[in-house]
């Protein structure tokens, strides 16, 4: 066994079809079989289901493919730390992100990109629970996400890093007048039950806290839409469709970047916003980046 044949396997669990890993490792069909043959011999064991086509991982497959990804990880975090005596640091980090966490992260990869040119950075939107599952399974390396719903054995794994809180905003753009006086000073969520309004979905953890604070409202609200996607939050908002709900922190940054109005909502409690990373298989660019967020 060798990280090649490793590498092979973890791109055939992956993608879960033998021409497509093929085309992703740059080999033949032929060659990938030879090479999962070749585990299964080593391991004495069936690692994969096969009909005319891929079908599933076996369980063993499945035990192998969480070591492989672990391993294969090692490698590239190695391979970062020799590179470091050598030269500037070089590599890739995956960050997972829930929408309308506090936090607006984009200075923060602007500022850590003009440090490290040379490591790119994947960002990935999902959900908590998502998050945390990615994690675990090292599809992300650091995730910025609420506090809420982690299972006693998730946090022996990971280290967390608590961010300030903002309170909850209401975006306008500057011509919508439904109401003139509603942004003179801070209001509740009860002010907005006439108003339509652009939330994101339900199955993202920011909008069960919004969803929590309208029941204790009362009355009813006129949603008139909804998506998985901040950037068409904004996006509508800034179109006249409706006012948005978002963290303090995405406010601030739609107040500058579209010229939208934000006005402080005092009666919606939003979950504590961390990263989080992995407590073991920690890069020298998952460091770097976790050095720049103790630092801020």
């Amino acid at each position: 066994m060798n990280l090649r044949q490793l590498h092979y396997f973890h791109e055939l669990a992956k993608f879960k079809h033998f021409a497509k890993a093929a085309k992703a490792c740059h080999i033949t069909q032929p060659t990938l079989s030879a090479s999962i043959n070749a585990l299964e011999k080593r391991f004495d064991t069936e690692l994969v289901v096969r009909g005319s086509q891929f079908v599933a991982l076996t369980e063993a497959g499945s035990v192998l493919q969480q070591y492989a990804e672990k391993m294969l990880l090692d490698e590239a975090a190695l391979k970062q730390e020799i590179s470091a005596f050598s030269g500037p640091l070089k590599g890739a980090i995956n960050i997972g992100i829930v929408p309308q966490s506090s936090v607006d992260i984009m200075p923060i990869i602007k500022h850590f990109t003009e440090l490290h040119p040379d490591i790119s950075i994947k960002l990935v939107v999902t959900t908590n629970e998502k998050l945390i599952e990615q994690l675990t399974l090292h599809q992300v390396d650091i995730g910025l996400g609420f506090d809420e719903n982690i299972t006693e054995s998730s946090r022996r794994q990971f280290d967390f890093y608590p961010q300030p809180s903002h309170p909850l905003a209401v975006l306008s753009p500057q011509a919508l007048t439904l109401n003139p006086e509603l942004f003179q000073q801070a209001m509740l969520l009860s002010e907005l039950q006439s108003s339509p309004l652009i939330l994101l979905s339900q199955n993202m953890q920011f909008r069960q806290y919004i969803d929590n604070a309208m029941e204790k409202a009362g009355g009813s609200f006129n949603i008139v839409l909804e998506t998985d996607s901040l950037f068409h939050l904004v996006s509508a908002v800034k179109q006249g469709l409706g006012y948005g709900i978002v963290s303090g922190g995405i406010a601030m940054s739609a107040k500058q970047l579209h010229n939208l109005h934000a006005q402080t909502l005092l009666d919606v409690e939003s979950g504590d916003t961390v990263f989080m990373t992995r407590k073991y298989s920690v890069s020298v660019a998952m460091k770097a980046f976790i050095g720049l967020i103790a630092s801020s």
